[in-house]
């Protein structure tokens, strides 16, 4: 069963699993709405160097012998 806010409040502190920490959230009809924070768009450092790697061995494949 959710759990409901009354009509008074607009906005709330929740835990956001997209940013991953407590974050403010606007709340539509007494339920807990979006997340107000602006998530990251793009890739991580990590991710590009990844996806740069994955590149580059799809352009340079491996001889097995």
């Amino acid at each position: 069963m959710s759990f409901h806010e009354t009509r008074s409040v607009t906005e709330i502190l929740v835990w956001c699993p997209t940013c991953g920490k407590n974050t403010m959230h606007r709340v539509d009809d007494r339920r807990v709405g979006p997340c107000l924070n602006d998530h990251v768009v793009g890739m991580s450092k990590d991710q590009e160097r990844r996806k740069k790697k994955m590149e580059h061995e799809e352009q340079n494949p491996k001889l097995r012998f």
